[in-house]
């Protein structure tokens, strides 16, 4: 094992060797110095520029929501084309689709609507994205009429994402949807387990008189001839 005072030594002894290369490969050593300076720059540089284009985009962004909010759908397209053409990639991209998917279904495009709504559930980012895109996609198929795929979408959440805040609005999108095809004792059981999971719920009190119209109701009796 070295000792405290060879350490030093070998330190010192690496430090002449180190100058003395310098001093007989100088072209080549600020060839390389040169070039590991140029390239921090350029990282630098893109890091930079890279940053900007993002707050750009979210800026350019937020003005094209403007239009979306007013209903100014033709100007918002408008918009949304001359943003993807300069920002597509940047890190507002997912929200980007999200609003393209928003400015479908406003134009009542409900079925293209669907469709960005259904890539963004599985490939939005971020993670937190993602279900509120596939609850959009249910609303948007059942406006499209595609009923038993909208009824499997909103499953589908309640599988995935049992406990997100958005989770009993869409077991009343399935027992709905359950209504809609006629099948009444799904819809039934997809009520009762809603007033078990939230019986505190604002919407409870209508899920008991959904129940009570789909239960049978009992023959009424013949009136006694006199």
């Amino acid at each position: 094992m070295a000792t405290l005072q060879q350490q030093p030594n070998k330190l010192e002894h690496a430090v002449r060797e180190a100058a003395a290369w310098i001093r007989t490969h100088q072209e080549r050593f600020w060839s390389i110095t040169g070039t590991v300076i140029a390239t921090a720059v350029i990282i630098g540089f893109m890091i930079n520029r890279r940053t900007q284009l993002n707050d750009q985009a979210w800026t350019q962004l937020g003005a094209a929501q403007g239009l979306l909010m007013q209903n100014q759908y033709e100007q918002a397209n408008k918009a949304l084309s001359e943003w993807s053409n300069r920002y597509k990639g940047s890190s507002a991209n997912t929200y980007a689709d999200f609003m393209r998917a928003d400015l479908l279904y406003g134009t009542s495009n409900y079925a293209g609507a669907a469709d960005v709504y259904g890539q963004l559930a599985t490939t939005g980012r971020p993670d937190e994205v993602r279900p509120l895109a596939m609850s959009a996609q249910a609303a948007a198929q059942e406006m499209a009429g595609q009923l038993p795929q909208a009824e499997a979408t909103a499953k589908q959440f309640i599988d995935k994402y049992p406990d997100h805040f958005l989770t009993a609005s869409m077991y009343l999108t399935q027992a709905r949807l359950a209504e809609m095809s006629g099948n009444a004792p799904g819809a039934s059981a997809i009520y009762d387990r809603f007033v078990i999971l939230y019986p505190q719920s604002p919407w409870t009190a209508f899920v008991r008189f959904r129940l009570q119209r789909l239960s049978p109701s009992p023959s009424s009796p013949l009136p006694i001839k006199k």
